[in-house]
């Protein structure tokens, strides 16, 4: 057997390793830490004496630093290699999640918040790249599917476990605080040494091009702007619905913990659909017309939970959630698969995208929030109307592309 044989083998089998780290990375970095806060937001407020447009604020402090650094983060990755980028993000995503638990008040909490969240939101974006070195593109789907499953889990497992398996367990929401830090920073350590220093045999002979390069050639492409505001859209959804579930229900005279465990239906449902209808994406090439549905079914979904109560709620939420992971999942590789994108490109490409998608997710928290003065049932209807939205930019602006050029 050749050498460059066994080369190409040994890099198609590390793959899969590469793979399990980029799903394992969002999960412990990204969403069970930011989905455990919801549930533990009541007992936050009560301590630092905090109101509920200033908890929807703190809420969308992610999104709102995802709006610059999705972007920054993507270039740098582009100029500088995905391992050393990540390795980056995440210890310093560790840093500044365990300085959270040091805050005090609003602002201390806030500009933590903000430095945390500036480094966490490059990691969404540089392991969509990093899939785009390892994996051909026919796999996209299913490689993304793989990776939004690790989002889901920690989307799942954070109101499920926060308040009533972790904090108790801890001793209070600074201790669980600390506890994700410690985490993230133990992560970067897998980026530093399981990831070579250079990807697969493709992406390492791609030539690396300067910001102001990568930034003209993606801006240049008009299906990246069309992807990356209607996905603005869904995250506004998403994002209001999810900070503000837990506190509705408690509002409406729900138990606690069944207030804080309606949300993990969303999740638990997402998470069991996200890889076969990822597959399925794969084999049918059926991506625009997949992200319509789904847009459709997550504005609507949403919308009703501000006209139902009850059972109806549990059902309304687990239905709802059914395509969400999936969407995100497609939506990324669209975005990969965009013609003048290649794995070059791939993370100014995905955080061009992901920066109009952070706009949506930090405005509408306080935005939704601040309408509970017409009724605590109005953010629901605000933000299933945005769902509705992007099913229309998807229907009517989105070109089918024929297949992404290298």
């Amino acid at each position: 057997m050749s050498s460059t044989t066994l080369s190409i083998q040994q890099t198609q089998s590390y793959r899969w390793v590469i793979l399990a780290l980029c799903a394992l990375t969002p999960l412990f970095v990204v969403t069970l830490p930011n989905m455990s806060l919801p549930p533990m937001f009541a007992v936050i407020s009560d301590e630092l004496n905090l109101t509920l447009v200033e908890t929807g604020a703190i809420w969308g402090m992610g999104s709102f630093a995802g709006i610059f650094f999705s972007l920054i983060g993507g270039t740098l990755g582009d100029r500088f290699g995905a391992r050393a980028t990540l390795f980056v993000a995440c210890l310093f995503a560790g840093l500044f999640g365990l300085m959270r638990a040091f805050s005090v008040d609003f602002i201390t909490l806030l500009l933590t918040m903000l430095a945390f969240s500036v480094f966490q939101m490059i990691i969404p974006v540089m392991v969509f790249k990093v899939a785009r070195q390892w994996f051909p593109a026919e796999q996209l789907g299913m490689v993304s599917g793989v990776i939004s499953a690790g989002f889901a889990c920690g989307l799942m497992l954070g109101p499920l476990l926060s308040t009533s398996v972790i904090l108790p367990a801890l001793g209070g929401w600074r201790q669980v605080l600390v506890f994700y830090g410690l985490i993230a920073i133990a992560i970067s350590l897998f980026w530093l040494f399981l990831h070579p220093p250079v990807g697969n045999t493709d992406a390492g002979r791609a030539a690396r091009s300067s910001l102001g390069d990568s930034l003209r050639q993606v801006t240049r492409l008009r299906n990246v702007w069309v992807l990356g505001i209607a996905g603005m859209g869904v995250t506004a959804c998403f994002q209001g619905f999810t900070g503000y579930l837990p506190t509705y229900l408690k509002a409406i005279g729900w138990e606690e913990l069944a207030a804080d465990r309606a949300l993990s239906f969303f999740f638990m449902a997402s998470l069991t659909m996200v890889i076969p209808l990822s597959i399925l994406s794969d084999r049918l090439r059926l991506r625009r017309g997949f992200l319509v549905f789904a847009a459709l079914v997550l504005g609507a979904g949403v919308g009703l939970l501000g006209l139902v109560d009850g059972a109806q709620v549990v059902l309304v939420v687990t239905v709802t959630g059914l395509v969400f992971d999936t969407f995100m999942a497609i939506l990324n590789a669209s975005v990969l698969e965009v013609r003048g994108v290649g794995h070059l490109y791939a993370g100014t490409a995905v955080g061009f995208a992901t920066m109009f998608r952070n706009l949506g997710g930090a405005l509408s928290p306080p935005l939704g929030n601040s309408l509970t003065v017409f009724g605590l049932n109005a953010p629901f209807l605000f933000w299933g109307s945005l769902g509705l939205f992007a099913a229309l930019m998807f229907a009517f602006a989105l070109k089918p592309e024929q297949g992404a050029a290298e």
